[in-house]
């Protein structure tokens, strides 16, 4: 028997360990019982001998068995040798595999998807993930910050309290051109990534292949943005690689940040050039067939409207017969209401007084609708309203009372349905703002001093331009000193104006009948002192434009559409578990974020210069 001993107290506490029962003896019986003790360390002696003679029979068997077979016993070494091999390197494979994996070497090696011979890898899908996760998060957050908690889910979708894995993604994915279940928010920008990663891709090749280069200023302004997140990394004490890796996740670096910024301007230049090569390529034959199948959609129309509701109180509980007749009740009251209001409408202002004295809350930018369409009229009046204001029946000034969903429209007929056949123009200006002005552009009470101190700054830039006349100059000017936020990165240019489009003063000058192109003043409208530079008039019609528009746009689509198709030159083929591999490092990444988020939510103040800018 083996026999364990241990001092507890004052007592030696002996335990056969055979039959797991503990004795306990004072330190007198433990040494008076001493031919107990004789008896176990005989019982010992012969029970160690036994295991001797047990060892030394094993020994000449295996000494024997190795005489007979010495390849067997050569052979397990050899097996152990491997072994031990195989594990080192299994172990200095791992730690190299976790050394490569933190620097993004896996990422800037395994391809994430090809788009027919073109290939991305793991890194450009990582980047442009992360762009599309941080454009929803960002809109969301906004939202939530200016119009209140909640508001940013309500209308993006995304919560920005939960991560993408956490919350179900409820948007349309008829777009997303995949087969893939879109469960969570994480699947949706999955699939998104590897769209625009195709898009970019096909284009940008597209784009090389047709002789497109970037540009100084396009060059320009890709190091700019590389040297704003410099910028942010050095005042977060990162090393610029680090810090984009943060952002964007593993594998992407400012190499690969800056070929992704590449390809994005080199693929919308491209898509440009090509929507302009399908525009000018339209007929006017294919201009006039599309007028004639879709009319509504390219005709204009002035009206003044408002709806008189039809407000049936009809309780919780009441029968379908009854919710039915005071329905039909409610109508009633509010079409003899409709009919009591045009009855007392000659005019449009009529009609505007009438709309306010039934709602004083009206203004005349709601009830006033001019230069409008008919699916401006369907979306804010119904259908019902839209269709008898073009009907070809109509003449102006007359009066209208049409049943709608929910009540009846109070409609007057300012100007029939018609082809616009006006020209729309090219302008440039340069604003000198009145700074007291309100949002609606609103003097407040400028005095002739002050206003003479903005005129004079005018003055001075244009007498600048007429020393050297050029519409070059005139750009240049602009954007040097226009305070137009919309146009002064343009040389104060604006496109296509139509009528109507502009303030009052600005729309005037731009449409006067002398108007000739390099034609040049200065102008004061409620906004400031404008210097003025009429560039020209459009080469067709306002509605002739709308409708080239509408089928350059749908041409481009289908073009679009075959390019990217399953049998079109840049078919996508996901490398589906490399994919799978790098959301798991996504995820990580995302989790970060959320952790962060939340703690920069609880965190009422910056303590240092060195607080996260990342999340």
């Amino acid at each position: 028997y083996e026999i364990g001993v241990r001092l507890v107290g004052s007592e030696m506490c002996i335990r056969d360990r055979n039959v797991s029962v503990y004795q306990y003896f004072t330190e007198d019986h433990f040494v008076k019982d001493e031919n107990l003790m004789e008896n176990k360390q005989r019982e010992k002696s012969a029970a160690e001998a036994y295991r001797e003679e047990r060892k030394q029979r094993m020994a000449k068997a295996a000494k024997k068995q190795t005489k007979k077979n010495p390849k067997a016993a050569k052979a397990g070494r050899i097996v152990g040798k491997v072994i031990a091999i195989v594990l080192a390197v299994a172990i200095c494979l791992a730690a190299v595999g976790g050394i490569l994996n933190f620097f993004g070497v896996p990422q800037k090696v395994l391809k994430a998807a090809k788009f027919g011979s073109e290939k991305d890898n793991v890194a450009t899908y990582n980047y442009y993930y992360m762009t599309l996760y941080n454009y929803y998060y960002n809109m969301s957050n906004q939202y939530d910050t200016y119009y209140g908690k909640g508001m940013g889910k309500m209308y993006t979708g995304y919560d920005t309290s939960k991560t993408p894995m956490d919350q179900e993604y409820t948007g349309d994915t008829s777009s997303l051109n995949t087969d893939e279940e879109i469960k969570t928010w994480a699947d949706f920008l999955r699939v998104s990534a590897l769209n625009y990663m195709q898009s970019y891709t096909a284009y940008a090749d597209l784009a090389r292949k047709n002789g497109l280069t970037l540009n100084d200023e396009e060059k320009a302004e890709i190091d700019e943005r590389v040297s704003s997140i410099k910028k942010s990394a050095d005042n977060n004490d990162f090393s610029l690689d680090r810090y984009i890796q943060k952002i964007y996740g593993k594998g992407v670096t400012e190499k690969v940040l800056r070929a992704a910024l590449e390809d994005s301007t080199l693929a919308s230049k491209y898509a440009q050039q090509k929507q302009s090569e399908i525009s000018d390529a339209i007929t006017n034959d294919e201009i006039v067939a599309e007028y004639e199948a879709n009319p509504n959609n390219y005709t204009t129309l002035s009206v003044s409207a408002f709806k008189v509701s039809a407000n049936a109180n009809v309780d919780s509980n009441a029968t379908d017969e009854e919710k039915t007749a005071a329905n039909t009740a409610a109508m009633s009251e509010a079409k003899a209401s409709a009919d009591k209001y045009a009855a007392n409408v000659k005019s449009a202002d009529d009609l505007l007084k009438q709309a306010q004295s039934y709602n004083s809350s009206l203004t005349s930018s709601s009830v006033v609708l001019s230069d409008t369409t008919y699916s401006s009229i369907s979306s804010s009046l119904g259908s019902a309203a839209a269709d008898w204001a073009v009907s070809s029946d109509r003449k102006v000034g007359e009066v209208g009372v049409i049943e709608v969903d929910g009540g009846y429209v109070v409609m007057y007929i300012t100007a029939t349905a018609h082809l616009d056949e006006t020209r729309a123009v090219n302008v440039r200006h340069i604003l000198f703002q009145f700074k007291s002005t309100d949002s609606s552009g609103s003097t407040a009470n400028l005095t002739d001093e002050q206003k003479t101190e903005y005129y004079n700054k005018a003055k001075t830039v244009y007498d600048q331009y007429l020393a050297n006349p050029t519409e070059d100059n005139f750009a240049a000017l602009a954007n040097s000193n226009s305070d137009d936020t919309g146009s002064n990165t343009k040389g104060g240019l604006y496109e296509n104006v139509k009528p109507g489009q502009m303030v009052t003063q600005f729309n005037d000058w731009c449409f006067d009948s002398s108007r000739k192109p390099g034609d040049t003043d200065i102008i004061e409208t409620t906004y400031g002192y404008h210097i003025m530079y009429f560039v020209g008039t459009a080469d067709e019609t306002v509605w002739k434009a709308k409708v080239r528009s509408t089928l350059a746009t749908s041409k481009f689509e289908e073009f679009d559409k075959e390019l990217v198709s399953d049998t079109g030159d840049y078919a996508k083929k996901a490398n589906k578990s490399v994919i799978k591999w790098t959301s798991k490092n996504q995820e990580k990444l995302l989790k970060t974020y959320a952790v962060n988020s939340k703690y920069n939510s609880k965190t009422t103040s910056t303590t240092s210069s060195n607080a996260s800018t990342l999340y």
